[in-house]
C-alpha cells in the first residue's frame, strides 16, 4: 500500500471513530433524559414575552420523576451535571428539571364527610388540617393529614370507603400555563395578514370579525351585560391603564406566609373582558361587573392552586350570585372538585366555562374543560386554525380566538397572547350576554344556547378538534334567543 492510500485509509478510520463518538453522545442524550420537563415562568416584573399559555398547562401524566415523588411526596430536584469520557471526548449530562407536582403531598380532600365518618378516620390516624364552611357547593369540606404508612392512594381509598367519603381526592394543582414560549420563539407562525376590518382600527378587529361579534352590542339597551361575571385565575393589576374605570373587585384566597401570585394571566384575561380602552384593546363586555378570585400562590417558580382553593372560590362566586364563571386553567381530574361543579351548575347557578389544555393533541384530557356541565373550550387562530399546542376530545364544546389575541401585559401595555386561557374569555362574554337577555336560563339551557350560536368547523358536525364549531355571534343581539326549558 502506498503512503497516499495509507493516509486516505487513516483519516477514513479516525473519521468513522468521530462520527461514532458524535452518535453515542447523541444516543447518551436521549437515554439519559428523565422525562422532566422545565418550567421557566414570566417575570412578572419585565413582561418580557412570556405571556403566553403552554403546553404544560394540564399534566394529568406521569413519569419517573413524577411517580416518585407521589411515593415520596418530594416538590421534584435537579440532578447535578456529570462529565463522562468516551472515546477520549468529554461530554456532559444534560438533566432537565423535575415537572411541578400534581398534588400536595400527604393531603386528601373530601367534601360532605358526616361527623361519624370523619371520626372513624381520626381513630386511624387521620389529622384534620383544615375544616372549611362552605355555603353553596357543598356543606363542608376538610383537608385530611395521610397517617403515617399510608400511600396518597391508600389514603385516598380509606377516605372513599367511608358512605360519605365518595369525593375523597388528592388535593390536586391547577395552572394557567404561564410559562409559555412566546411566538418570537419560532414554535408559533409568523402572524397571518388580514384584510383591514371595515369600522375598526383596534388591536384585536380580526378575532372579533371571526366570530362577528356585534360592532354596536355595547350601545345596545337589550345587548349589555347586566349579571357579574366570576374569574378564577392570578392576581389582577387594577390600576393598568387599560382597567382604569373597569368594575372588578379583587379577592384572595390564600394563606398569608404563601408567596402571592404574579399579576401577569389573570391581568390579560380581565383586560380581554372588560378593557376600557377601545382605541387599543377594547374589552369585549367593558360595562360588565368582574368578580376575581385569586387562588395562585407561588412556590419557587412554580405558580399554581390546590383544588380545596378552587373549590372554595367557586363557593364564594356562588354565594355572589355569579352567573357566568371563567377558568382559564387546568390541571387533572379530582372527585370534589366535580362535585362541587355538579352543584354549582345546577338550576339557579352559574355557567362555567373552561380551558381545554394546551398539552398537545395527543394528551389526555384536561379538567375541569373535561366535566360534562362544564363548558370546554379551544383556540384557533385568525384563519380559524386550531391552536397547533390545543388539547382535542369529544368533551370540546366550541372554539374561540386564542392565538395572539392581544390584551393587558401585567403592568402596562399590550402584547400579544397566545393559548386556550384566552379563548376562554371571548366565549364567556357571549355568555353573560345570554345570561343577561335570559336571566330565567338555566346554565344548561346558556351552554346549549352558546353551543347553537357556532359555525361548523373540520369534520361534519361536532368532532374532537373543534367542538360544535367556531363561535358566531352575528346574532346575539339580534332577537331574542328563547331559553332551553328542559334540563
Amino acid at each position: 500500500m502506498d503512503r497516499t492510500s495509507r493516509k486516505s485509509t487513516g483519516s477514513s478510520f479516525w473519521l468513522a471513530l468521530l462520527v461514532v463518538a458524535c452518535v453515542q453522545s447523541v444516543i447518551g442524550l436521549s437515554i439519559w433524559s428523565d422525562g422532566g420537563m422545565a418550567y421557566a415562568q414570566d417575570d412578572d416584573g419585565g413582561d418580557d414575552g412570556g405571556d403566553d399559555d403552554d403546553g404544560r398547562e394540564a399534566s394529568g401524566v406521569d413519569n419517573r420523576v413524577g411517580a416518585a415523588s407521589r411515593r415520596s411526596g418530594n416538590e421534584g430536584t435537579r440532578s447535578p451535571s456529570r462529565n463522562l469520557q468516551t472515546n477520549g471526548l468529554r461530554r456532559t449530562r444534560v438533566v432537565q428539571a423535575a415537572p411541578p407536582p400534581e398534588f400536595a403531598a400527604g393531603e386528601i380532600v373530601v367534601t360532605n364527610l358526616s361527623e361519624v365518618d370523619l371520626a372513624a378516620l381520626l381513630v386511624e390516624g387521620f389529622i384534620v388540617i383544615e375544616r372549611i364552611e362552605l355555603f353553596d357547593v357543598a356543606v363542608v369540606m376538610h383537608r385530611l393529614r395521610v397517617p403515617d404508612g399510608l400511600t396518597l392512594e391508600q389514603a385516598r381509598d380509606r377516605v372513599r370507603a367511608q358512605p360519605t367519603g365518595a369525593t375523597g381526592d388528592f388535593n390536586h394543582y391547577y395552572r394557567t400555563g404561564e410559562d409559555a414560549l412566546s411566538p418570537a420563539s419560532g414554535v408559533f407562525s409568523a402572524p397571518v395578514a388580514m384584510a383591514p376590518v371595515a369600522n375598526c382600527a383596534h388591536m384585536n378587529c380580526s378575532a372579533l370579525k371571526l366570530i362577528g361579534w356585534p360592532a354596536e352590542r355595547d350601545l345596545s339597551p337589550v345587548c349589555r351585560v347586566t349579571v357579574p361575571v366570576g374569574v378564577i385565575d392570578t392576581g389582577v393589576n387594577a390600576a393598568h391603564e387599560n382597567l382604569v374605570g373597569a368594575r372588578i373587585e379583587v379577592l384572595r384566597l390564600l394563606a398569608e406566609d404563601v408567596d402571592p401570585s404574579k399579576a401577569v394571566h389573570g391581568t390579560a384575561i380581565a383586560g380581554l373582558l372588560v378593557g376600557q380602552v377601545p382605541d387599543r384593546t377594547p374589552g369585549l363586555i367593558p360595562e360588565a361587573n368582574l368578580v376575581v378570585v385569586d387562588i395562585f400562590g407561588r412556590k419557587g417558580d412554580d405558580e399554581r392552586a390546590s383544588v380545596a382553593s378552587l373549590i372554595k372560590a367557586l363557593d364564594l362566586l356562588a354565594q355572589r350570585k355569579v352567573k357566568v364563571i371563567n377558568l382559564s386553567l387546568a390541571g387533572p381530574a379530582n372527585a370534589a372538585l366535580e362535585a362541587a361543579l355538579l352543584r354549582l351548575t345546577s338550576p339557579g347557578g352559574a355557567i362555567v366555562l373552561a380551558a381545554v389544555g394546551n398539552g398537545g393533541p395527543a394528551a389526555q384530557v384536561a379538567y375541569p374543560a373535561g366535566y360534562l356541565n362544564v363548558v370546554a373550550v379551544t383556540a384557533v387562530d385568525q384563519r380559524g386554525q386550531v391552536y397547533r399546542r390545543a388539547q382535542r376530545g369529544m368533551h370540546i364544546d366550541l372554539a374561540a380566538p386564542g392565538v395572539e389575541v392581544w390584551s393587558a401585559t401585567s403592568v402596562s401595555g399590550v402584547k400579544p397572547k397566545t393559548g386556550t386561557s384566552f379563548a376562554v374569555p371571548f366565549a364567556s362574554a357571549a355568555a353573560a350576554v345570554l345570561a343577561s337577555r335570559n336571566p330565567e336560563a338555566t346554565p344548561h339551557a346558556l351552554a346549549a344556547q352558546l353551543r347553537g350560536l357556532v359555525r361548523d368547523m373540520g369534520a361534519q358536525g361536532a368532532d374532537e378538534v373543534f367542538g360544535a364549531g367556531l363561535l358566531a355571534l352575528d346574532t346575539l343581539c339580534g332577537p331574542k334567543i328563547p331559553a332551553v326549558p328542559v334540563e
